[in-house]
């Protein structure tokens, strides 16, 4: 082989190589377009982890932080007048808490009634009482005796109720039972115990009411089917 055709074969080899890529170039070459597309997944990950624990935390403060609210230290049937033995201090958290009476309003209760059967350590609502509004012009508070037997056993505070007027047996006369034509409201009961053989009932009505019951000589009181919880006595 001659000297010319050397180096034509040479200058030929060395072309080739150089123009020729070597397969970890290929991969290198190909991983880095790779990379810089991940960088923008890795940053919303990254934020997206940030961002789960700052609301865990928010929210940890939040369940830790509590109020003080105002619960049933006991039973308290409907109708029941609220006095200050029914109420102690119940802690809960703020967010849970928020909706119920608070503590320094637990005065503001007293002398409300229940509107329904309120469990034992039970936080209180305002819609669980009924508010006594004051009377109006031609109303009156109005009392009588009714025999057990002659009232619903479940006659509670705000209950609207039917009077019916019947004569007295011992007065000797027959005469048919009366109905009161008005609808009056029961504004308290004090059920028959030791010293009171008959439950004693004031009623919310007209004034004339006094003057019906005080010619009646028995009185039985009707539960109206309609009984709404947050009528007002």
């Amino acid at each position: 082989m001659n000297q010319g055709m050397f180096n034509v074969l040479t200058r030929s080899r060395l072309s080739t190589s150089e123009s020729s890529t070597s397969p970890l170039d290929v991969l290198q070459q190909s991983a880095r377009p790779s990379r810089k597309q991940r960088m923008p997944e890795m940053a919303v990950g990254i934020a997206l982890v940030i961002g789960g624990v700052i609301g865990s935390l928010l929210l940890f403060q939040s369940a830790t932080n509590t109020i003080t609210v105002v619960s049933s230290s006991h039973f308290l049937s409907r109708g029941h007048v609220v006095t200050p033995g029914d109420l102690v201090a119940m802690e809960l958290s703020e967010q849970s808490g928020k909706s119920f009476v608070k503590a320094g309003d637990a005065q503001s209760l007293v002398g409300k009634s229940m509107a329904n059967d309120v469990g034992p350590s039970t936080p209180i609502h305002p819609s669980m009482l009924q508010i006594r509004e004051p009377l109006a012009t031609g109303e009156a508070l109005t009392s009588t005796a009714v025999e057990v037997g002659d009232f619903p056993p479940t006659l509670a505070d705000g209950d609207r109720v039917h009077l019916v007027f019947a004569s007295d047996d011992s007065s000797g006369g027959a005469l048919p039972p009366v109905l009161y034509g008005q609808v009056v409201t029961v504004w308290s009961i004090v059920q028959p115990d030791n010293s009171l053989s008959a439950a004693v009932v004031t009623l919310r009505g007209p004034i004339d009411l006094a003057l019906a019951i005080a010619g009646a000589g028995k009185v039985h009181i009707a539960l109206l089917g309609d009984v709404v919880t947050d009528v007002q006595p």
